[in-house]
């Protein structure tokens, strides 16, 4: 789906809207093209916020008010004209709100699909779309990019010794002590049980280690890890000339990560390839 700016919005909501009273203002009051009123209306409640796209319905409403006016509209009596008016315009509000809630239900979906519902980070597939494109970016631009693959240490059996509400705490203090640690430019995403992974962009190896060590370094200040021993092994992977290959790299930085586990844990190894 293709976004337009604000402005066009508007411009195009009441562009329509305009040519559709133009049209019924021309063909007259016999024959009803009312209907035609929805299409600007849920193009409004598209783009527009319910209270914004609820407001465009009303206009939409006088407009087709206007009308029948002008057109020489006619009724044995005066009030007619306002129940008319309340009924076209709760149609009209009716649709915009309808549209309105599928449109929300539509973007919470969109969003649950890219979200760990845990966390609150992006999930593995989130992750794979965006780190695909910073990639190709890198890449292009010629930037350096660093892939971090982190485990926590000990998860496992704390999760089982205090239970799997401990353990989702656990996971929630993390991901939100990665969100404090790293850039709103960085990719941070919970991969799986208790990995995760990040992507630098634009970042060398010397500085990757500076934000993945001050992330490793505040663990302990968590209550929940400091009382079960959790730390992290975290390997990471940095390139001056960034591959094509996502799966490789993210290969290199497990790999590394693993290093990290055999040698005693709580560590981190940046390797420049």
């Amino acid at each position: 789906m293709h976004s337009i700016s604000r402005l066009n919005a508007i411009l195009l909501s009441f562009a329509g809207l305009f040519v559709v009273g133009l049209v019924d203002y021309h063909t007259g009051i016999e024959i009803r093209i009312f209907p035609l009123y929805f299409l600007p209306i849920m193009f409004a409640a598209r783009h527009f916020d319910r209270n914004e796209a609820i407001g465009f319905a009303l206009i939409a409403t006088l407009t087709w008010f206007m009308c029948m006016w002008f057109g020489g509209r006619t009724y044995s009596h005066p009030f007619i004209w306002v129940i008319n008016f309340i009924t076209q315009g709760s149609a009209f509000v009716l649709v915009t709100l309808l549209y309105s809630q599928v449109k929300a239900a539509l973007q919470r979906e969109t969003a649950y699909s890219h979200t760990d519902t845990l966390t609150g980070l992006a999930n593995s597939r989130s992750f794979f779309e965006q780190a695909g494109s910073v990639l190709r970016l890198c890449r292009r631009e010629n930037r350096p990019l660093t892939l971090a693959y982190i485990d926590l240490d000990n998860f496992k059996t704390a999760n089982d010794t205090h239970g799997h509400a401990f353990g989702d705490e656990v996971l929630r203090r993390v991901a939100e002590l990665m969100r404090q640690s790293f850039r709103a430019s960085d990719i941070v995403a919970r991969m799986g049980g208790d990995e995760f992974a990040v992507v630098l962009p634009e970042t060398a190896a010397a500085d990757a280690g500076k934000a993945l060590e001050h992330f490793r370094s505040h663990l302990p200040d968590l209550p929940e890890l400091a009382m079960c021993s959790i730390t992290a092994s975290i390997g990471a992977v940095s390139y001056p000339v960034v591959p094509i290959d996502l799966e490789a790299v993210i290969h290199a930085a497990d790999t590394v990560m693993y290093r990290v586990k055999n040698a005693g844990k709580n560590n981190i190894i940046v390797e420049s390839l």
